[in-house]
């Protein structure tokens, strides 16, 4: 009887030993909330990380500013919350309760003080003496960076979804290329981001403005800076980000005007305002190099301050002489985020690789020749677009005369430096096969 007795007691006290103690931390696994500013307004679009944890991809708030982050590593954790107009908050998550924890930050409104004259950004990323360059490892020592790389759209046949696993896949091709940059025309996603920079490639982040806004009314021109500080909020600490591209040839369909210029000078401060000291270049995708310098349309140096460096697509069988015209027109740095011919030829409906191969490798040189300003290039474009001239499901004839090209006509879905054709191997995928373009740039970037 004594032995079962003691038997139960000691059982009873290693029972209580393990049972946590009313003040012990919980670790949660779940954090959940609603973000508020002071004066109870929910915010939406608020960016919620953990700074004890900066690889934990964070969330943004809803429109009823709730946010819930699952899967939160072990331990005690800082909750830090960013949106543009307020301050950075940052608190201790509280003790979890059946592994969750409930925390309602909020926020205080702040005053930016926007330099007259823009510093030196002490980020991953810089532009210095028109020198585009980078400090990955976070030593303080910056690295010469010069774009090689393609514009980015695997958009497969027939329209299907863009899948992990084929992203996963033009990675690797854009490795074996030794490709180190890719460009956007739209908000890339997290995930493809951070695969990208696993690999040492970056990303010249598009971000899409539609071309049947009235860039001259306000309440549109504050849209559109809101949904490019959510992009910033959400990318910024992103180590595929290389930099921020505004618009797409804004100048040849709703930007030939004083209103898409003076726009881009307020996004460009609204990214700084974001970043603070560490923030990334802001460039202007614009359509050749006109309207740059011209000072009625406010696309000059003087009033594009917050603006780093100018994107221009351009196409021409000899670059030189729109780079010397340039050199007139801005002292910023310039990178070619558009370039070369496609693999078709019109006259004779048959590709000619070697052809799009020697034009293609001209433009290069010429880009590498112009590299006191230029930064560098990202050619057109990766992979065949089957959806742009037609039915997406069949390889279209179409597009538009013009004298950049040895046979006068530019093919709209014909530009891969790798065709793409539809699946033969039954695993649900297009083939890939390099054009003869992608080997002399795999040689060419080495």
């Amino acid at each position: 009887m004594k032995k079962l007795l003691f038997f139960l007691v000691l059982t009873t006290l290693i029972g209580c030993a393990n049972e946590p103690k009313k003040d012990e931390y919980q670790n949660p696994t779940t954090i959940s909330g609603v973000v508020k500013n002071s004066s109870g307004k929910v915010i939406s679009d608020a960016k919620v990380s953990l700074a004890t944890a900066p690889t934990y991809e964070g969330v943004l708030t809803s429109g009823s500013g709730q946010f819930y982050m699952s899967n939160v590593p072990a331990g005690k954790h800082t909750l830090k919350v960013e949106h543009i107009g307020y301050q950075t908050y940052l608190a201790d998550v509280p003790s979890a309760i059946n592994g969750y924890s409930t925390i309602n930050p909020v926020l205080t409104l702040t005053t930016y003080n926007v330099p007259a004259v823009k510093p030196l950004s002490a980020g991953q990323v810089r532009i210095n003496n028109k020198k585009l360059e980078v400090d990955y490892d976070g030593d303080g020592v910056y690295e010469p960076y010069y774009v090689k790389g393609a514009a980015y759209s695997i958009m497969p046949i027939g329209n299907k979804p863009i899948t992990s696993t084929l992203e996963d896949m033009s990675i690797q091709y854009l490795k074996y290329m030794n490709a180190n940059t890719i460009r956007t025309y739209s908000t890339p996603g997290k995930t493809m981001l951070t695969k990208m920079a696993a690999q040492n490639i970056r990303v010249i982040s598009g971000f899409w403005v539609n071309t049947d806004l009235d860039l001259a009314l306000t309440s549109v021109r504050q849209q559109v800076k809101d949904d490019f500080a959510k992009m910033v909020v959400d990318l910024k600490d992103n180590p595929g980000v290389l930099m921020w591209n505004l618009g797409n040839e804004q100048n040849y369909q709703n930007g030939n005007n004083a209103y898409w210029y003076t726009l881009c000078q307020e996004l460009a401060v609204v990214a700084y305002e974001i970043e603070g000291e560490k923030y990334h270049p802001v460039c202007i995708s614009n359509g050749n190099i006109y309207n740059i310098g011209d000072v009625s349309k406010n696309a000059d140096d003087a009033s594009l301050t917050y603006v780093d460096l100018w994107a221009t697509n351009i196409y021409e069988l000899n670059l030189t002489p729109q780079f010397e015209t340039y050199k007139s027109k801005s002292n910023k740095p310039l990178v070619i985020t558009e370039y070369g011919i496609d693999a078709l030829d019109n006259r004779n409906k048959q590709e000619y690789e070697t052809t799009q191969a020697v034009v293609d490798s001209m433009n290069w040189s010429q880009i590498l020749a112009a590299s006191q300003f230029v930064v560098g290039a990202t050619v057109f474009e990766y992979t065949d677009e089957w959806w742009k001239a037609g039915d997406p499901n069949s390889h279209d004839y179409g597009g538009y005369p013009t004298g950049a090209h040895i046979d006068g006509y530019s093919n709209e879905e014909w530009w891969g430096l790798i065709a793409i054709t539809p699946d033969t191997n039954g695993d649900g995928y297009d083939e890939w096969r390099p054009r003869q373009v992608y080997y002399m740039f795999k040689r060419n970037w080495k």
